[in-house]
């Protein structure tokens, strides 16, 4: 019986001669047993081109734990980029009612943090129409948490693709998806309307 490459092992497994009874019909079913790679087989496998995301990742979530100012343009792109993310996310997902349901749930959740964190650590409006944000170690976790949700989210994917179809897997991801994208939304429009007074 022939299995599908995984990182790290033997894409074919031997299986056992036929043989009578229980005792040999448990041996069979044993030997052909796909084994499932390791997490060091996931991460050695992984293309250049993540870790280089990461590293992109990283530098941004740094630079935002320090006061910054920024124009308006510049405030606008980075949670157009998550926005976009989440809107792939949902239509690979086919737009399912587990979806659906779980980021609905994850845009009402939020939406009310983006406001909590927004009112904790406002905006304030220069002369020059540039917008003074307060750096916060918020930003970094975030950013952090939507590489690593877009992360799993792929390797389960690939590695055990029912799972990924299944309604409860759906729902928990597309929560977090929601959950992150109208955070970063809600939070960047509030400083539009700063930028606007």
């Amino acid at each position: 019986m022939t299995y599908p490459d995984l990182p790290g092992r033997e894409g074919r497994v031997k299986t056992a001669a036929p043989t009578a009874g229980r005792r040999g019909a448990a041996q069979n079913g044993e030997s052909t047993k796909m084994q499932q790679p390791s997490f060091l087989d996931i991460l050695t496998h992984t293309p250049g081109w993540v870790w280089g995301a990461l590293l992109l990742v990283l530098v941004i979530g740094v630079r935002r734990m320090q006061d910054r100012d920024v124009t308006v343009s510049r405030l606008v792109v980075f949670p157009l980029i998550v926005a976009g993310l989440a809107l792939s996310g949902l239509a690979s997902a086919g737009f399912g009612a587990a979806t659906l349901e779980g980021f609905v749930l994850g845009m009402v959740a939020g939406g009310a943090a983006g406001v909590a964190l927004e009112r904790r650590n406002a905006a304030v409006r220069l002369e020059d129409g540039r917008l003074r944000i307060k750096g916060e170690l918020t930003s970094l976790l975030v950013i952090l948490a939507i590489f690593a949700s877009r992360y799993v989210t792929t390797v389960v994917s690939t590695l055990d693709p029912a799972t990924a179809a299944s309604a409860g897997f759906q729902l928990v991801t597309a929560l977090v998806s929601g959950f992150f994208c109208t955070m970063m939304l809600v939070r960047t429009g509030l400083r539009l309307r700063v930028a606007m007074a």
